[in-house]
This record gives C-alpha cells, sequence and structure tokens, in this order.
C-alpha cells in the first residue's frame, strides 16, 4: 500500500539562553519530512519521577506516514525506532538504544487517519548535555527518517538555580489528558497546561516566576495561479508571518516557593485563538549567598482549526474551493446570508461539478483529502493548501517526482509528455525570528502553465479529476 508523496518541510526551533544551559533545551529542533521516508514529530524531556537520570522520548507518527500491509487481524506497520546520545560538545556517542514496533489498524479508513500514534521510551543517560539523533525506519520498505534536538540531563550535583524545557499538556473536551508532541494544536482542544521545572530554587525566599503567550501576525492569503504575471516570477501576494511584532495573548505570574529541591510549576492556558504563539517563560530567583539570577525558556506552537489537518468546518470547506471555482462562484458563496445558505450553495455547487450526488461525493472526498494532506505536508504558520506547493497538490495532486537542487525544489507531472509545462520549479526562502527559523518555497510563475491548469481545472468542473 503506498503512502501519499511527502515532501520537505523543514522546521527548526531554538530556545532562549538564560544563565544556565538547562533551560535552552529546545536547540535546534528539527521535523523535516523526506521524501518517500516515514514522518514523524518528537518531544525530549528529561525524565522525572523517579531516581533514574535519563530522558523521556516522545514520538508521535501520523498513520498515513505509515506503510501497511495485510495481515490477518487487518492492516499492519512494522518500524524501528534508535535514538542515539551523543556529547554536544565532545561528539562522542553516549547511549544508543532501539525498539521494534508495530501498529495495528483494523481497516483501510484506519490506516489513512491523521490520529497519530503516539510512542514513549525512557533511556538512561548520565547528566550532561546531549545532541539526541532519533531514526524511524519503515521496516517493510526499509525508508528511513530522522529528526535531531538537544536535550540537558539536570546534575542533582549542580547547586546552581536552573528551568528546564517547556511542557505542554493538551486537555481535550473528552478530559482525557496527554503530552502535546506536534507543533500543530488542533483548537478542539479544551486548554492547554504549561509545566516547567524549577531546580535548585531557593526554599528561604520566593522567586518570581513569568509567563507569556505572544501571538504572531500570520498570513491568511490564498496562492495565485500559477500563471499568473508579477514583474518577477515569484508572486509577492504572501506577506508571510511577522515575527518582528507579537502581540501579548496571555500573560500569568506567580511567586514560587519550592517545597522541594526540584518544583514542577504548572499553568492553565484558556483557550486561544488560532495562529502562531511563542511562549516566554522567565524566572529571578536567587543564587545562594549570590546575586539575583533571571533565566529563560521559550517555546513555539501554532493553534489550528478543530479537525486539523483535516478541514471540517464551513469555512474551512469553502475556502479551498477557490482554486477550482470561478471568482463569481467564490462571491456567490462568501456573500451567503448565513451558515444554512452557505452550506446549501457549496453543496449546490459541488453537485454543478459531479453531475449528480454519487458523483459529488466523490469528488469532495478526493478533492479535501487531497487538502488535508496538503496541511499535513506543507504547514508552517500558514496552512498547507494555501501556499504554492498546495495549491500544485490539490489541484494537480502529488507529483510523479521531486527533486531538490540548492536553493530550489523541482516539481515533475507526467501529465503533458515531456513538454516544459509539467515541471514546476519554487525558489526556497530562508525566514528567521527570535528563536525561529523557517523555510518557504515559492513557485517561479510562468504564462506557459496556463494551458495544463486550465486543461486540470476544467476536468475538476467536469467530475473526472486526474
Amino acid at each position: 500500500m503506498a503512502v501519499l508523496f511527502p515532501v520537505i518541510i523543514p522546521l527548526l526551533c531554538t530556545g532562549c539562553s538564560g544563565a544556565h544551559g538547562v533551560d535552552s533545551v529546545d536547540v535546534w529542533k528539527s521535523s523535516s519530512n523526506q521524501p518517500g521516508a516515514p514522518g514523524f514529530e518528537m518531544e525530549i524531556d528529561q525524565a522525572h519521577g523517579d531516581s533514574l537520570s535519563g530522558i523521556d522520548l516522545f514520538l508521535s507518527i501520523p498513520f498515513p506516514s505509515l506503510i501497511f500491509e495485510k495481515a490477518a487481524e487487518g492492516f499492519r506497520s512494522r518500524y524501528e525506532i534508535t535514538a542515539r546520545l551523543i556529547d554536544r560538545y565532545g561528539g562522542q556517542l553516549v547511549r544508543e538504544a532501539s525498539w521494534a514496533e508495530t501498529t495495528f489498524a483494523e481497516g483501510y479508513e484506519a490506516t489513512q487517519s491523521f490520529e497519530p500514534v503516539v510512542i514513549r521510551k525512557r533511556v538512561e543517560a548520565p547528566p550532561g548535555w546531549y545532541r539526541v539523533d532519533v531514526t524511524l525506519e519503515d521496516l517493510i520498505n526499509g525508508r528511513k527518517a530522522s529528526r535531531a534536538q538537544y536535550v540537558a540531563v539536570f546534575d542533582p550535583a549542580d547547586v546552581r538555580p536552573a528551568i528546564g524545557r517547556i511542557s505542554l499538556i493538551a486537555t481535550g473536551r473528552d478530559g482525557a489528558s496527554h503530552p502535546q508532541i506536534s507543533f500543530f494544536i488542533p483548537a478542539r482542544t479544551d486548554s492547554t497546561e504549561c509545566t516547567v521545572t524549577a531546580y535548585n530554587f531557593p526554599a528561604s525566599s520566593d522567586s518570581r516566576i513569568e509567563m507569556r503567550f505572544l501571538r504572531f501576525p500570520t498570513d491568511t492569503s490564498i496562492a495565485v495561479a500559477p500563471f499568473y504575471y508579477s514583474i518577477i516570477p515569484i508572486s509577492l501576494v504572501h506577506r508571510l508571518g511577522d515575527f518582528e511584532s507579537p502581540d501579548t495573548a496571555y500573560y500569568a505570574e506567580r511567586s514560587v516557593r519550592p517545597a522541594q529541591r526540584d518544583a514542577t510549576l504548572e499553568f492553565r492556558i484558556p483557550p486561544l485563538r488560532q495562529g502562531m504563539y511563542r511562549i516566554d517563560v522567565r524566572a529571578a530567583t536567587q543564587i545562594p549567598g549570590g546575586p539575583d539570577t533571571v533565566l529563560s525558556a521559550a517555546r513555539y506552537y501554532c493553534i489550528k482549526g478543530p479537525g486539523f489537518p483535516r478541514p471540517v468546518t464551513l469555512s474551512e470547506l469553502v475556502e479551498p474551493v477557490a482554486y477550482i471555482a470561478t471568482s463569481q462562484e467564490m462571491s456567490v458563496l462568501r456573500g451567503a446570508a448565513g451558515p444554512e445558505e452557505r452550506r446549501k450553495r457549496f453543496e449546490e455547487l459541488w453537485l454543478r461539478f459531479g453531475r449528480d450526488p454519487v458523483r459529488a461525493s466523490a469528488l469532495i472526498k478526493k478533492y479535501y483529502g487531497r487538502v488535508a494532506e496538503a496541511n499535513r505536508l506543507f504547514t508552517i504558520e500558514q496552512e498547507g493548501w494555501r501556499t504554492d506547493r498546495g495549491m500544485l497538490y490539490c489541484v494537480l495532486g502529488p507529483p510523479a517526482q521531486m527533486r531538490n537542487d540548492r536553493d530550489t525544489q523541482i516539481w515533475y507531472y507526467d501529465l503533458s509528455g515531456n513538454e516544459g509545462d509539467n515541471t514546476f520549479v519554487f525558489k526556497r526562502v530562508i525566514r528567521s525570528g527570535e528563536g525561529l527559523t523557517v523555510e518557504d518555497y515559492f513557485l517561479y510563475r510562468l504564462a506557459v502553465y496556463q494551458r495544463i491548469w486550465d486543461r486540470i481545472v476544467s476536468k475538476w468542473r467536469n467530475g473526472e479529476p486526474p
């Protein structure tokens, strides 16, 4: 069973540096999807709860990123996880551990679920600074994917104050709580608990802890057609995210006098609207017999729609159809008097495309399946379907082949022989803010693309998509 085509989506996060290294554990966290390889996200934290010295490793693996084979009990995926702890400064391998895992799905639909498989592993390690390299190998096709993150294991003999990394615990409407591993949090989460561990904070005096949720303005524009004319071949429609002018969405302050040497502080965060956020935690304390010390830590994450990566609300369903609908049809949809009228017009539009309810339903399933997959593959602060790559993925489908070449990414489609209009070139653009670096890809637009675009859009509108 083939998986849908994954492409590169690097996301590198760095933590804010403070007075002691333990607070910088988010440095160079990577999450990049490689062509044909399984995709996953990971979180690493110092082990808590017992006397064990080491790390807790959390992996979140979406079902569509795995290969499944038919088995007696349904479908089965087999893969191996390998974690290597490397001394950050000396470069020596300190610990290596591997685990063979099997995931079962009762039916084919379950293999396409975006609900992830969540795996937790504990690795023993002496105190120190580590780069943790994690590899996930699919044992069915042999493909591999790797991630890396720095982490600090606290030394009990160290008497200096320090704070650990910021952890998020999400609580859903069903009341169940779970660690938030993914960079993207669906808006269906009722509340989020932010935790951070304070080490060696003096019990003799109060320490002040401040936490801010900073919200960054994000781009909500939609990619324009690949033949869109501009003075330069790259579209200037996208405004990109603004990392320089955040707004404070939530603030909390607390005085803490730990009852024990280490204390885990919890902040209950109310539901927040969709957008990109950075959590800033600052702690002011005092080194015994010394001056005041200010420690800091930071973490980025995004709040998306309630069914992310699937579009489930009416507005999430209406907007992506803009790639195959006319401007007049979109005006009719957006100009509806209310939700019921908009839903009616939405259904009528797809019924015109499909000619009958059965074909219209199949069209909707195929189109919004691509929207969901584009969201999974291409989202940074923008939903993936809104990006240049997402636009092509929704309308043309996954490319037959993809190649990375320095600062470009090239998609090849076998739609019109070997002619030039089936090759699309994207320019890689790197953007940086405080503690965050992201890569965007922008399509070089050419007039020659109009022929292939109009032909495929017509297929969608006639109920015969590629």
